[in-house]
């Protein structure tokens, strides 16, 4: 997937869950809540198998980049 297409999937979920603002959920999303609501999205999209797997594989990727971000960021604050 290209950085355009990664970038459009990105907007577009930010822009699903600002769209909940309305929501009586007193709280943040989760991470993994987040992902949940991304994945359960593809489901309801109608796509190929092909292009389904692909686009998980990405949000999957996108998850675990922010963790390993997340993980990296707390160890330079411990260290520094």
């Amino acid at each position: 997937m290209n950085t355009t297409a990664r970038l459009l999937l990105a907007a577009l979920a930010i822009a699903v869950l600002s769209g909940c603002a309305s929501h009586p959920e007193l709280r943040p999303y989760s991470a993994e809540e987040a992902r949940q609501l991304q994945l359960e999205a593809l489901q309801r999209q109608g796509l190929s198998q092909e292009e389904y797997e692909r686009r998980k594989l990405a949000v999957v990727r996108a998850d675990h980049q922010q963790a390993v971000t997340d993980a990296a960021r707390a160890t330079t604050a411990i260290s520094g």
